[in-house]
C-alpha cells in the first residue's frame, strides 16, 4: 500500500513540474513578440531625419533597448533643437542643374527709392558686364542672389546722389519647413555722389564676392 502511494506521489510531482514549465514556457515572449510588443522602441523616418540614424544602424546602436515614450521624448528634443536654431535646418542649396564650369547664375532685386527704374536698369547692365555671370530671374533659377536696397540722398528739394545697401546670399531650399530660404554673404554699403558709379561699384563687388574662397557654396 505505502509502494503504490509513493508512485503515485511521483507521479503527481513530475505532472505538476511539467505543467509549471509549460505555464512558464507559454509566459516567456519570444524575440520576435518582444519587438513588436506595444510601447517598444522602434526606427521611424523621423529617427534617421532627426537622430542621424538608420534603420540598418537602429539595433547597434541601441535605441531598440528603449521604450516607445523614451525614444519620442528624445526625437521631440531634437525635433525642438532642430527647428529653433535655423543653422540646422536641412538646406538644400542652388539649382537642381548645376552651372556650366566657370559661370555664376545671378538673381538681382533692386528695390527703395528708384521709382523710375534708372539705378536698376545702370546695375543690370553693370553685372551684365562681368565675365562669367548669367542674369536669371528666379532664386530656383540662380547660383547667387544680390540685394539692393536704393536710397536717394537729397539736399533740400534736390537729388545729390545715392546709397545702395545691399547683401550676396546663396539662395536655398528649406527642406523642413518647404519654403525659399538664403545663405546671407556679403552685406555693405556703398553711396555715389552723382549715381552713375554706383553700379560699376557693386559690379566689382560682385565679382570679388564671387571669387573670394569663403564665399557661400554654390
Amino acid at each position: 500500500m505505502k509502494r503504490v502511494l509513493s508512485i503515485s506521489l511521483i507521479a503527481s510531482g513530475i505532472f505538476a513540474s511539467q505543467v509549471m514549465l509549460a505555464q512558464k514556457t507559454a509566459h516567456k515572449p519570444s524575440a520576435a513578440s518582444a519587438a513588436a510588443k506595444p510601447g517598444t522602441a522602434a526606427w521611424t523616418p523621423e529617427v534617421q531625419q532627426y537622430l542621424g540614424v538608420e534603420q540598418g544602424s537602429f539595433r547597434m546602436v541601441g535605441l531598440n533597448h528603449l521604450s516607445k515614450a523614451q525614444l519620442d521624448a528624445l526625437v521631440s528634443s531634437a525635433k525642438q533643437n532642430f527647428t529653433g536654431d535655423p543653422r540646422k535646418h536641412i538646406l538644400t542649396c542652388g539649382p537642381a542643374t548645376p552651372a556650366q564650369q566657370g559661370r555664376t547664375r545671378v538673381l538681382l532685386t533692386v528695390s527703395g527709392d528708384d521709382s523710375s527704374g534708372q539705378r536698376a536698369t545702370e546695375i543690370r547692365h553693370a553685372l551684365g558686364t562681368i565675365e562669367g555671370v548669367d542674369l536669371v530671374d528666379s532664386p530656383a533659377a540662380a547660383d547667387r542672389t544680390l540685394h539692393v536696397v536704393i536710397q536717394e540722398q537729397t539736399l533740400g528739394k534736390r537729388t545729390i546722389g545715392y546709397t545702395a545697401s545691399y547683401v550676396t546670399g546663396t539662395p536655398c531650399m528649406d527642406d523642413f519647413h518647404k519654403n525659399e530660404a538664403e545663405i546671407k554673404g556679403q552685406l555693405g554699403t556703398y553711396t555715389d555722389p552723382k549715381g552713375v558709379d554706383l553700379a560699376n561699384d557693386l559690379a566689382r563687388m560682385l565679382k570679388q564676392d564671387i571669387a573670394a574662397p569663403n564665399a557661400p557654396s554654390q
